[in-house]
């Protein structure tokens, strides 16, 4: 979904377009240990696909260990504060050489800064890699 109802909630408020998030982003992950301190950090390119009727991410990981994501069942939402906040659930993209087919999934959430430029959040996978992670996103300058 990525059409968001703004206003009070009533049958007339007025109908909000979603922002344009498509792009190359650069995330930055954190993943914590079940007491909240930090085993190891990582980075990844994180494209965002985007038409006016959905919404699809890809992450893939890059360094010591390189996988891919791909998204399903995003959720965009607008926020009071003007931030915009994305929800989806993932999986291992078992088409890319260091990624077998069901290796992991997870649910993931980011909240977008007003200008658009930056998004935090956090992520937690399952099925093999039983983790929680922070994340941190910068859109990259197009080419």
């Amino acid at each position: 979904m990525v059409r968001s109802h703004a206003g009070s909630g009533s049958p007339g408020g007025s109908t909000m377009s979603a922002p344009d998030l498509a792009g190359a982003w650069a995330l930055h992950g954190a993943t914590l240990g079940g007491d909240g301190e930090v085993l190891y950090e990582w980075d990844a390119d994180l494209s965002i696909s985007q038409s006016r009727e959905s919404i699809a991410v890809a992450i893939e990981t890059s360094g010591f260990k390189s996988s891919r994501s791909v998204s399903f069942a995003e959720k965009l939402t607008a926020l009071p504060s003007g931030e915009w906040h994305l929800r989806y659930g993932y999986e291992a993209d078992g088409d890319h050489a260091g990624t077998k087919p069901g290796q992991f999934f997870g649910l993931s959430q980011l909240t977008f800064a007003p200008d658009l430029q930056s998004a935090e959040g956090s992520s937690c996978n399952y099925n093999g890699r039983y983790v929680v992670i922070r994340l941190s996103a910068t859109r990259k300058a197009a080419a």
